[in-house]
């Protein structure tokens, strides 16, 4: 009997259309795969997130073909939690839009049309707050798609509907996305808005959620079709084959009969085989479908060379493509014991990333951190290396271990190695080849068993050429090179970086977390941040320590650009960066009325943008 149940659910599992089963008692006693599928009960798992709600300070990016005729009731008035306060905005208008949850100082960015049935796309392309979106809605294909920095996701619709994608507003990741299935998940885009919570998506069938035993208006909005398997219970409406539903604002293709209790002739349950009207265009071409298999291939191998575990530099910040390849390289150097060289401005994080390296590697380990810059060129040696009692005037008589001899079994950070002096070097050089130490004093050698991560703000190459620093020793610690670019050319992180700022700096002084105003933030945006994050620490807890009231303003921030050039063609280079730069915030990234702002030309305007690496 057991083995019988079993052939019959894979059966169930593997046909090509869904199959729901309804009993005498209105509860869904069978759901097969392909039905949780095309229903949204089960998903595509390959874009995941944690449970959740929308929290101020996140970002919100929408698109509603209908306002307010959607499934989630999206209203004018839910507009305004992300500060987009248009009066002439009207339901039924077509609208897409990002703002921030809750915080009525920034600016969002928007646009809206009456009517929907447009032959053309309407979309709004921008860069917001440093993230790349791109929402457009098409009504002759019945889509919307949300993309943000690449990465899409797309609905489909029947007449109306909210989509909504929610991105973190400490750490850059996707905190929520709409996908079909968000009325039986309850998650419609006016219902999160307003503060429901949303549920889980995971790459696992864990917690998946169940409908098994539910009452079918529990899973189905009440419909046309529910009130059809209503009368097919009782007896009052003979079989239907093939007619086209909506089910929870979806179209489907359904046939719908009843199983009977032929001694008793009563209905014992209704069957409801479905099949999604949206993908009836796809079944006619199977080119599509393996193309699109390719692509899905193509996309795997790719985003394997790129992967990390998700947990992994949770302090990190950033989601743009430049911090996501420090952060792939740093997490390969994790897995090995090749020493490191990490390189980069002053105030960039170099000691922040070792430490992280370190923590994923072997983070039972110790870890020394030696900041070469604080140690005076005399005591250098016996820093390193430790020395034995006596060695020397004013040494302790019991002696001392020395930095390399603590970090045992771990990693030694050795941060601006370029402040070495060259006969340190030599030492340093013969540790690294032989794994052996001599104490100051001492000439009898000691193992350690030590992984060296160096770091410098300097070219050590030209050192090399400038002969104060040993060629041998850069090849020796130049295994595994990993170059953090200042923040000047990541700014799509800035706002990231503000936000675990503010919230980190309010937790260690115990304060309420401040807001900054629209303005103020933009004036942070548009600096070039000479100091990188170091900087940013200092300014925005300066701006902490001035500001008494829960807003920051422009007058609280304390920051000027400093123009340093050697040359009049190296003054005019970094004007023109300024401008371009500043303009592109003023507009929120619309290169039109940046072109047309500048008078210049399209052509000249990419570029000025192309030659200084302008991101638009």
């Amino acid at each position: 009997m057991i083995e019988t149940t079993q052939i019959i659910e894979n059966l169930m599992n593997n046909l090509s259309r869904g199959l729901v089963f309804v009993d005498s008692e209105k509860r869904i006693s069978i759901c097969n795969q392909k039905a949780r599928e095309i229903t949204g009960i089960d998903f595509d798992r390959t874009n995941t997130h944690e449970s959740g709600e929308i929290m101020p300070g996140d970002i919100v990016v929408i698109a509603d073909n209908a306002l307010g005729d959607d499934d989630g009731d999206l209203t004018v008035e839910d507009l305004e939690l992300i500060n987009i306060r248009d009066r002439k905005i009207r339901t039924g208008d077509m609208i897409i839009g990002a703002g921030v949850y809750k915080n009525r100082k920034i600016e969002p960015v928007y646009k809206y049309i009456r009517g929907h049935q447009l032959n053309t796309p309407f979309e709004m392309d921008t860069r917001y707050l440093g993230f790349h979106i791109n929402v457009k809605i098409d009504s002759s294909k019945k889509n919307i798609i949300i993309s943000v920095n690449g990465k899409t996701f797309a609905m489909n619709f029947f007449n109306a509907i909210g989509h909504i994608v929610v991105i973190d507003g400490v750490n850059g990741q996707i905190k929520f996305f709409q996908m079909p299935g968000y009325s039986v998940r309850k998650e419609a885009a006016g219902t999160l808005i307003k503060g429901a919570r949303f549920l889980a998506k995971r790459s696992s069938n864990e917690e998946e959620f169940q409908v098994i035993g539910k009452k079918l208006l529990e899973v189905f909005d009440e419909s046309e079709l529910t009130r059809k398997v209503f009368e097919l219970l009782k007896g009052d409406e003979d079989q239907i084959k093939d007619a086209l539903y909506e089910i929870n604002r979806r179209p489907f293709i359904c046939s719908i009969f009843p199983l009977k209790n032929v001694e008793e002739n009563q209905t014992r349950g209704v069957f409801m085989m479905l099949q999604d009207a949206t993908e009836l265009e796809a079944l006619l071409d199977d080119r599509n479908r393996i193309i699109e298999e390719i692509e899905k291939q193509h996309k795997v191998h790719r985003s394997y060379k790129k992967s990390f575990p998700k947990d992994a530099f949770k302090k990190i910040v950033g989601s743009g493509p430049l911090i996501q390849d420090i952060k792939y390289l740093a997490y390969k150097a994790s897995q090995t014991k090749f020493n490191v060289i990490i390189t980069g401005e002053s105030g960039t994080g170099k000691s922040q990333l070792a430490r992280e390296i370190h923590n994923i590697g072997n983070p039972k380990a110790p870890f020394v951190e030696v900041n070469c810059n604080a140690i005076a060129p005399t005591l250098f040696e016996s820093e390193l290396f430790g020395y034995v009692g006596g060695a020397f005037t004013g040494a302790s008589t019991s002696g001392k271990e020395g930095y390399f001899e603590a970090a045992d079994g771990g990693t030694i950070f050795l941060d601006e190695i370029g402040e070495i002096p060259l006969e340190i070097q030599v030492k340093l050089l013969h540790v690294l080849q032989n794994k052996t130490i001599y104490r100051v004093g001492s000439s009898k050698p000691i193992n350690v068993d030590v992984r060296v991560v160096a770091a410098t703000n300097r070219n050590l190459e030209e050192e090399v050429l400038a002969g104060t620093f040993r060629r041998d020793l850069f090849y020796r610690i130049n295994v595994f090179p990993i170059d953090i670019p200042p923040l000047r050319d990541r700014k799509t992180d800035l706002y990231l970086l503000i936000n675990q700022i503010m919230k980190r700096i309010c937790e260690q002084y115990d304060i309420s977390v401040k807001q900054f105003s629209g303005e103020a933030l933009r004036k942070m945006l548009s600096y070039s941040w000479p100091g990188n994050v170091r900087e940013l620490e200092n300014v925005i807890e300066r701006a902490i320590t001035l500001c008494e009231t829960p807003l920051i303003y422009p007058e609280h921030i304390n920051i000027s650009e400093k123009k340093i050039a050697v040359t009049m063609k190296d003054l005019l280079a970094h004007e023109e960066v300024r401008i371009i730069e500043e303009a592109l915030v003023r507009n929120n990234s619309d290169k039109k009325k940046v072109i047309e702002e500048l008078d210049i030309s399209r052509s000249s305007f990419y570029e000025k943008c192309k030659k200084y690496d302008i991101p638009v």
